[in-house]
């Protein structure tokens, strides 16, 4: 039975012990360089929670009150100033309207009365 072994050789002519090390050497330098960068970045970061969100209640405000505007809001409809049609607030189409350009009526009667029509990808709710 006979082995045969892969010699490779430096420069010099001599042969070269570990020839895997220098394939090896450069990705390990590059996942050195990677690690200590990121462990740098994270550590420069610290800790950016920022301010804690304080909610208040208000022991005034009844279940019955926010009912009563929580529907009172779902009655009004908005309508663009440049179109013919009115949208109910949770319509998509109420959404894509500027800020400049929405008119905001009381209920579906009051935009029908000033001409405007429900649309046709929005439904009463």
């Amino acid at each position: 039975m006979s082995v045969t072994e892969e010699v490779t050789f430096d420069n010099s002519g001599r042969i070269e012990r570990f020839p895997w090390a220098r394939k090896f050497y450069l990705s390990a330098v590059i996942m050195l360089v990677a690690l200590f960068s990121f462990a740098l970045g994270k550590l420069s970061a610290g800790d950016n929670r920022g301010e804690a969100v304080r909610i208040e209640y208000d022991p005034n405000l009844s279940a019955a009150s926010a009912i009563t505007a929580v529907s009172t809001s779902k009655t009004s409809v908005v309508a663009s100033k440049n179109g013919k049609k009115y949208h109910y607030p949770s319509c998509p189409g109420a959404k894509q309207i500027a800020e400049a350009n929405k008119i905001v009526f009381a209920s579906a009667e009051a935009a029908e009365a000033s001409g405007y029509t429900l649309a046709s990808n929005c439904t009463k709710p």
